[in-house]
């Protein structure tokens, strides 16, 4: 089940730290190339203090967009924390969605991703979760669907 997440951003090391934004709807495949062009944009010019970050980005299942950042080159700031939210809450209000509800989780029924409230997590039992609570690229890469029944946060 893992087995396609540790392939994801190759070039970037383990210990590279990962912000994910689930959003609270699929989008369609016009919406998921413009935000695609946009995360190339915006990790190719990402700054930390005036230097560029060595940073990537993906839209995974058209829902969640990760950000990832190798600070072994250079160690992320609170203001360039900021400009990924501003830049995530810019593709919220282009696109009328919510990247920020931390209520919904995505979960995998039946290899289907499903936007699910945190609230009815109970139902769904022996199914696999995109844990929310990952701040590593290695724990992206393996650990990033846990079984429900072994969530750390249910």
């Amino acid at each position: 089940m893992q087995q396609s997440f540790k392939r994801l951003f190759p070039e970037m090391p383990d210990e590279s730290r990962v912000w994910t934004y689930l959003c609270n709807r699929s989008l369609n495949d016009q919406e998921a190339n413009l935000i695609e062009n946009q995360i190339k944009t915006f990790t190719g010019s990402w700054k930390a203090h005036q230097k560029p970050l060595c940073a990537n980005g993906q839209l995974l299942f058209n829902q969640y967009i990760v950000l990832v950042v190798d600070e072994s080159i250079e160690r992320i700031s609170g203001c360039s924390i900021d400009s990924s939210v501003h830049f995530v809450k810019m593709i919220e209000n282009h696109l009328e969605v919510d990247f920020f509800n931390r209520l919904n989780v995505l979960v995998l029924k039946n290899e289907t991703p499903k936007l699910v409230s945190y609230h009815d997590i109970g139902s769904y039992k022996g199914d696999f979760v995109f844990n929310p609570r990952i701040e590593s690229l290695h724990e992206l890469r393996e650990n990033w669907l846990v079984e429900i029944k072994d969530a750390p946060y249910f």
